[in-house]
């Protein structure tokens, strides 16, 4: 029967395809003859509606050897009133667009997200020799330029007006830009030339190249093909009505965000619905006490009950998507080669390798003093550790003069504002499933010197434990800054900014700042985790087959969840973890304990896109559910609701209150029926489903299956790009494929099974294909 659906769905590609063919791309548009001819590549490749801070590498390729180039934020279009730089008439105008760059966009552009100069404006990068291609990685900004003067603009010059017969420079004829004096104070002031770049003023990235062209003459010209759409930081649901009557509250960790937003627009921005869930952001413990009270409908984590501080509500842990808890390096190393046989400098991007006693060391002996015992010397010259990586060991002392390679490798600059290591603060998955490992596998490692109480209290000499909050690892009156733990990504991001652009002396030589967070994040912001041991003698990346390897490992606990940090095979990456969506056994009641049946039905609906569809809408980094997994969702998705309104209703009230961990009368974390596709307790998680096997009954599409496809095909935004026109004449296809899906998806459903692996992944590759924007650029 897969088959035959899988089969049906071919067919309906193909058709869509041969509909369409032969719409083509137009070419790009050519250089100028006196220009060498090269390509330009951004990732990503939509810059419409980008945030504040967001990752971005520019690339340039087929350039000659010795080129060279510089990037200069400018508005989308970039002012032409400037008069040619003479002393004398006659008084010309100038419109080349590399004198116009250099006199209105060359000035200080002050990021919101960085607060000081964004990262790109005016970075100079040259030809690697390694690869020909020129390579920025920067971060994409938000602000304004300082105002300025622009002396050959008549609207902003500081010349004088030439009024007589016999003037003559530095008066001219062409300034209007009197001085204007307050009445006030007396001061003197002129028009000054500045731009902002928000959302609703789109900007430029300028390329100044410089290069040898066939003549063997060396040329600069100006690129400002790339335009951007900046926005703040953050995320919301786009597309939908709002928040409704029926709108679930949903407690989880800042990670998941993204994940969340795109579920709820995938049920509500088709018929521009109400959306289903209000997204609250708060820490796993936090988010845990407020489900178990009745304050939230639902909530995620990674680590089921161990972080909730009572357990009083019934609930299911119904898994909706697999991750890692990671720690990224973040910077640049002198690994790559110019044309001139020079060390360049290059965006970490290779894997580095740790022990798990390495690790242990960076984050209990202190960031202070790496050169002599800081991070248990781990980054000293000589070590295990810079041996072993090849972007460690490229960053050597006094080069160039003053550089201390022990303290870039760490991420100490020598201030004490930043010891190099950092990650959210507060109750998570990451640092408990991190320590858990930690403890078991380096324990000799996994303790804090004998500084005395001042530093470590009553852990002075001793183990930190297991731990759920890196902010626990300075646990004194006095740091040594093992971990500078910040509130929210937003301020984790900002503390590592200088090592993501680049910026500064700092970055001179090589630096490398490290970030405890998790996988989907890391990818997002282009961190690069390092391997870790997976107790079988190799090092192992995090990447979707690590991941799921581990998972096939991972053993179920007491409260029906894969228990962390502790898994040991052959190829599995040892800090995996299953994100779990923990949902209410018993019905969703009203003040009055009352029934709420729609938002009930909406619960349901909720969860079940998560762990059916929705594994399609997971962000990168995030790796969909194992059969496994995937059956155990179904299960435990069936059992919502599926409780009395009287024991809802005395939940509720015994929450308010709820009695000591342990004691008797409270209520099971998870109903103990844990058997079936997930195993029972000390069973593996991946166990694959063994039940329900056997052709699936097909469903008839309905009017409104075939009105909702209608509308999601219509909601699927295509940008505007040269060519544009042959991805957009797919959307109908889309539609064709929705109709041809729904029925299994249907019946999938309603017997209990989890959707298809290969239906889920035919679904995010159309999506994918879709939502690609060809890259900018010249041939």
């Amino acid at each position: 029967m897969v088959l035959v659906r899988a089969r049906r769905v071919g067919i309906v590609l193909i058709c869509g395809i041969l509909a369409v063919a032969g719409v083509s791309v137009p070419a790009a548009q050519a250089q100028a003859a006196a220009d060498p001819a090269y390509r330009l590549k951004t990732e990503p490749a939509d810059l419409s509606a980008v945030q504040n801070g967001d990752p971005l590498r520019i690339t340039l390729s087929g350039l000659p050897k010795g080129a060279r180039a510089k990037l200069v934020i400018c508005p989308k279009d970039v002012p032409d009133n400037l008069m040619k730089k003479v002393y004398v008439p006659p008084w010309n105008k100038d419109s080349t667009l590399l004198t116009r760059v250099q006199s209105y966009c060359q000035d200080e552009f002050g990021d919101e997200f960085a607060g000081k100069n964004a990262g790109m404006q005016s970075m100079e990068r040259v030809r690697s020799s390694t690869t020909g291609d020129i390579v920025f990685d920067t971060t994409i900004p938000r602000g304004t330029l300082r105002p300025h003067a622009v002396a050959w603009d008549p609207l902003y010059t500081t010349y004088e007006k030439a009024v007589n017969p016999g003037d003559k420079f530095p008066k001219v004829p062409w300034a209007d830009n009197p001085v204007v004096v307050d009445p006030a104070t007396g001061a003197k002031t002129r028009r000054q030339f500045s731009f902002t770049c928000d959302e609703n003023n789109p900007c430029s990235v300028t390329i100044q190249i410089t290069a040898q062209d066939a003549t063997g003459k060396t040329v600069t010209w100006v690129d400002d093909s790339i335009k951007f759409t900046p926005y703040l930081p953050g995320i919301g649901v786009k597309g939908c009505k709002g928040i409704g009557r029926n709108t679930l509250d949903a407690s989880m960790p800042e990670r998941l965000g993204r994940t969340a937003v795109a579920w709820n627009q995938a049920l509500c921005a088709p018929t521009k619905a109400d959306q289903p869930t209000n997204i609250v952001s708060e820490t796993e413990e936090t988010g845990l006490t407020a489900f178990d009270k009745g304050a939230s409908d639902l909530m995620i984590t990674g680590s089921g009950s161990a972080l909730a501080a009572q357990t009083v509500r019934s609930r299911e842990y119904v898994p909706v998507g697999i991750n890692a808890a990671v720690i990224a390096a973040v910077g640049w190393s002198p690994t790559d080669v110019n044309d001139e046989g020079n060390p360049l400098g290059a965006k970490l991007a290779g894997t580095m390798a740790f022990t798990n006693a390495e690790l242990a060391n960076m984050l209990t002996k202190g960031g202070q003093n790496p050169d002599a015992g800081g991070r248990g010397g781990i980054f000293k010259n000589g070590s295990p550790l810079v041996g072993r990586n090849a972007g460690l060991s490229a960053i050597k002392d006094g080069q160039p003069a003053g550089v201390v390679a022990a303290n870039r490798r760490s991420g100490y600059n020598g201030s004490a504002d930043f010891f190099g290591v950092t990650g959210e603060s507060g109750p998570g998955t990451v640092p408990l499933t991190l320590s858990r490992l930690l403890a078991g596998t380096a324990p000799e490692e996994w303790v804090f010197p004998a500084l005395g109480k001042d530093y470590f209290g009553e852990l002075n000499g001793k183990s930190p434990g297991m731990i759920s909050d890196l902010s626990v690892l300075d646990p004194g009156r006095s740091r040594v800054n093992n971990v500078d733990a910040k509130t929210g990504q937003l301020s984790v991001r900002k503390t590592v900014d200088n090592a993501v652009a680049g910026r500064g002396a700092d970055c001179d030589g090589g630096c490398v700042n490290w970030v405890i967070t998790d996988l989907a994040t890391a990818t997002i912001n282009r961190w690069t985790p390092v391997a870790l041991p997976d107790g079988k003698g190799n090092f192992v990346a995090p990447t979707e087959q690590s991941l799921q390897t581990a998972v096939d490992a991972m053993k179920i606990g007491a409260d029906g969840t894969a228990e962390t940090g502790a898994v040991a095979k052959d190829g599995a990456y040892p800090l995996t973890f299953v994100e779990y969506m923990a949902v209410p056994v018993n019905p969703l009641i009203d003040a009055n304990c009352k029934p709420m049946k729609e938002k009930q039905d909406q619960l349901k609906s909720f969860a079940g896109l998560a762990a059916g569809y929705g594994q399609a809408l997971l962000p990168p980094g995030m790796v969909r559910l194992n059969p496994g997994l995937a059956a155990t969702a179904a299960e435990r998705i069936a059992k919502i609701g599926t409780g009395t309104v009287e024991k809802a209703c005395q939940e509720k009230e015994e929450a308010k209150n709820p009695p000591p961990p342990g004691a008797n009368g409270v209520t099971p974390a998870s109903t103990p029926s844990l058997g079936g596709p997930s195993g029972g307790q000390g069973s593996p998680a991946g166990t694959p489903v063994t039940a329900a096997v056997g052709p699936v009954p097909a469903v008839a599409p309905t009017p409104e299956s075939v009105a909702a496809a209608k509308n999601l095909a219509e909601s699927i935004d295509i940008p505007k790009f040269a060519g544009a026109g042959a991805l957009g004449a797919l959307i109908p296809l889309v539609a064709l494929v929705i109709l041809a899906t729904l029925p299994s998806a249907t019946a999938y459903v309603s017997a209990g099974r989890p959707v298809p692996a290969w239906l889920t992944r035919a679904i995010a590759a159309l999506v994918g294909l879709l939502r690609r924007k060809p890259s900018g650029g010249v041939a």
